[in-house]
């Protein structure tokens, strides 16, 4: 799981946002969407076609399903780097699925974001 406290632009988020007041749709689409990239790295930016961001995170979930089947091949080739790469893939495929729970609860609050 990613801490929360250690992504620099959801501190700032927070830092800046009065936390007594309700966050409103647009907060939490914007502090998903930062999620979503601290998680999913620089190239999730790529999905960003994709306008609600339950589609975003499930198009990362592909891409990241497609680099662990990468590294698993990899490993089966006995290649040096494919252990590590697996192994991160798993992760991020960890923190996706977390995302995609954060996500469903906003929604069920905001309806689609």
């Amino acid at each position: 799981m990613i801490s929360l406290l250690s992504t620099p632009g959801l501190a700032k988020l927070l830092v800046l946002r009065d936390l007594s007041v309700q966050p409103t749709p647009e907060d939490t689409r914007q502090a998903l969407l930062k999620l979503l990239s601290e998680v999913a790295g620089p190239n999730s930016s790529a999905y960003a076609q994709a306008t609600e961001v339950a589609a975003q995170i499930d198009l990362c979930i592909e891409r990241v399903k497609a680099e662990a089947s990468e590294g698993a091949a990899l490993v089966d080739a006995c290649a040096p780097h494919g252990r590590a790469m697996l192994t991160q893939a798993q992760k991020r495929l960890e923190n996706l699925q977390a995302l995609k729970v954060l996500e469903a609860v906003a929604s069920e609050n905001f309806g689609m974001l």
